[in-house]
């Protein structure tokens, strides 16, 4: 019954995106085909083919080890007994977050990231007939941050077509960074599922931005783009320093972003407290969006008895962050108050970058490339927030079907 649920559940994102759609007449159904298609091959693969499986679980443990790396790096500065004590956000997350940036940097500096991008992109632009703009920024977008994954294409940025540009948008904050991937995973998150949401989310991302704002240049998916391959570094030590202390901004800026988010809420749920004291209830806004999202997590495939409690950390990942709705999942997991099913369908739901902040960081950030695009930008950033988030939410059925 749950997996006709999950099975339901599909269907009605589907709907929602259908009814949301600025050109229903213009959407490509071949590309919802074979975007769904491929969504639900890669779940097969990863979740249920021996040798598939292996494979993932393989990149799970080699996540685990640079996550051992990083921890001996953050040993030396901080001392053993703080790292192997208990868990404290800063060391942990910001630790891995900083060194998963450096080897990033190298990797991008020797060449490797470009050639496995433009591997995917080339998959994707075959598979699915996008064009090469959104194929690379979609591949991209599955290992750097939302901004970092658009400098591929950041020639292009001023003549994208408004859907390729919402399709940029709406993959960017429907997948998670390699960076953050290894700090989650500090966190307490299976890495194996970490790696499968983001890499099953990117054609997620592209078929409920396909549908909700279709293309209607006809021209632009035959248009060909070229790689930026401009290097960071004149040499291999140049690109590790730049890494580092591009990872230390991405860190710090995790940090505070927290730091302030966590207090913020705590404040307003103070004041609701309150309030709602005079009457006698006794509720936080989290319970109130948690509410609000209780029948999308049940149409996921979450068990009934833990929809709320699923539905509530989605909320909190949309008005707060991923962290700190990560942070309340890995508490569960400790405490054994999930069971596996809603944890899988969780952790999968959680896996992006689709929370308010995210629609300042892309106007800024892209806007920055293409100053003459930020009305652009700016006009479709609520509508790709919540397109990423239905991109992630049918990913996460599609595993809970076959989970």
């Amino acid at each position: 019954m749950e997996k006709l649920i999950g099975l339901l559940g599909i269907v009605m994102i589907l709907l929602v995106a259908f009814a949301a759609s600025n050109n229903r007449k213009a959407i490509s159904w071949r590309l919802v085909g074979v975007g769904l298609g491929g969504q639900l091959l890669l779940a097969l693969l990863i979740l249920k083919v021996p040798g598939f499986t292996d494979a993932f679980a393989l990149m799970g443990d080699g996540i685990r080890k640079l996550l051992d790396y990083s921890s001996q790096g953050a040993a030396f500065v901080f001392g053993e007994d703080m790292v192997k004590g208990k868990f404290v956000f800063l060391i942990q997350v910001g630790s891995s977050i900083i060194f998963m940036s450096a080897l990033s940097a190298v990797a991008y500096y020797l060449g490797i990231m470009q050639k496995v991008v433009a591997g995917l992109a080339w998959v994707m632009r075959k598979t699915m007939g996008v064009s090469g703009a959104e194929a690379l920024s979609s591949a991209s977008s599955i290992f750097v941050g939302q901004v970092e994954s658009q400098f591929l294409i950041k020639p292009y940025m001023k003549t994208l077509t408004n859907s390729e540009l919402f399709t940029a948008m709406t993959v960017n904050m429907a997948t998670i960074a390699g960076t953050v991937l290894v700090a989650y995973t500090a966190m307490g998150m299976n890495a194996m599922y970490l790696i499968a949401a983001s890499v099953m989310s990117a054609p997620a991302g592209i078929v409920i931005a396909k549908m909700m704002w279709p293309e209607t240049d006809k021209e632009a998916a035959a248009r060909q783009v070229n790689m930026n391959l401009e290097k960071q570094g004149e040499n291999i030590f140049d690109a590790f320093s730049h890494g580092v202390l591009d990872g230390w901004k991405v860190a710090r800026n995790v940090m505070i972003m927290v730091l302030a988010a966590v207090a913020f809420i705590a404040m307003a749920n103070g004041i609701l407290g309150a309030g709602l004291s005079l009457f006698g209830w006794s509720f936080q806004i989290q319970d109130i969006f948690g509410v609000v999202l209780t029948p999308v997590a049940l149409l996921m495939g979450v068990p009934w008895n833990e929809a709320f409690m699923v539905g509530k950390m989605m909320a909190t990942e949309i008005i707060v962050n991923e962290f700190v709705s990560y942070g309340d999942l890995a508490t569960h997991i400790a405490n054994g108050t999930i069971s596996a099913k809603a944890q899988v369908i969780g952790t999968i739901a959680l896996c992006g970058f689709a929370n308010l902040s995210s629609i300042a960081i892309n106007i800024g950030g892209l806007s920055a490339m293409a100053p003459e695009r930020r009305g652009d930008i700016a006009r479709m950033g609520f509508k790709a927030l919540v397109a990423a988030n239905m991109a992630t939410w049918l990913t996460a059925a599609v595993a809970g079907i076959l989970f």
